[in-house]
């Protein structure tokens, strides 16, 4: 009999809801999981802050703890810490750049191209080509780059838009650079905080995604079930030669009992 799960942690887009809209019975299928174990939240979408996803699952009606919602902004704050690091050129959104800075005033997240200590880069979607430039300005230098995650693209209900990955494409064609670290899924230091919980066999990671939210479980050594409303197709499942303990149609098709009994 497999170890009993003592805690469920859910990627959101793609597997919870789509463009801020959840999928059929989700919202319902997390509270009833709720009551048995603790309830995480894991995205690698850097384009909010911990806040704003704290705001819309309590609108949804989803679950939420105070240290819920697991994010690789907090894990790129601590590893500036540890550097040492000051002055920090923030390619963010407005709300993102606001929430970091107010995590550590004592940082410069927008000094001169001179001053730059490193380029921190988060899933930026509203950037103007200035800012693009200003960017480019500090990496072409060999300024140390690091990005939040290494996703090429974000799910939206009107098909896959750019992510990082993709503007990594870009800069990697343009200068020949490419990021000295990501902390974002597949990363397994994402569960670092629960691994010091428990054993990786009693975490379960639901997530739609095969080259993070797969590889994220496999490298961490946890349970994992696929839905396959999110980004990846059955087709895919199917080349894999070690495939996931689970695949569903959706979060709500998951019989989460047999996990919670062993």
């Amino acid at each position: 009999m497999s170890c009993p799960v003592k805690v469920v942690v859910f990627d959101l887009d793609g597997t919870l809801y789509l463009s801020g809209r959840p999928y059929p019975k989700a919202v319902k299928t997390v509270n009833e999981v709720a009551k048995r174990v603790p309830v995480y939240y894991l995205s690698n979408n850097t384009s909010k802050s911990p806040v704003f996803y704290e705001n819309r699952l309590k609108v949804m009606g989803l679950p939420l703890r105070d240290d819920a919602i697991i994010s690789a902004l907090y894990l790129s704050l601590d590893a500036i810490h540890e550097k040492g690091i000051k002055n920090v050129y923030f390619f963010a959104n407005p709300e993102v750049f606001e929430w970091f800075a107010a995590q550590d005033p004592s940082l410069n997240l927008q000094p001169s191209v001179a001053d730059t200590e490193l380029v921190l880069v988060a899933y930026h979607n509203s950037f103007d080509y200035r800012e693009l430039c200003e960017l480019s300005f500090r990496v072409q230098r060999g300024i140390p780059f690091w990005v939040t995650h290494t996703d090429f693209v974000c799910p939206d209900a009107n098909g896959p838009v750019p992510d990082i990955g993709s503007f990594m494409a870009l800069l990697k064609t343009a200068y020949g650079v490419e990021p000295e670290r990501s902390f974002g899924k597949p990363n397994p230091a994402m569960l670092s905080n629960l691994l010091k919980k428990y054993k990786p066999e009693e975490i379960l990671f639901v997530g739609d995604r095969l080259y993070t939210d797969f590889e994220l479980a496999k490298r961490a050594g946890c349970r994992f079930v696929l839905p396959l409303c999110g980004e990846t197709k059955r087709e895919d499942v199917e080349k894999l030669d070690v495939k996931p303990e689970l695949v569903v149609e959706m979060v709500s098709d998951i019989d989460f009992g047999k996990f919670f009994d062993g």
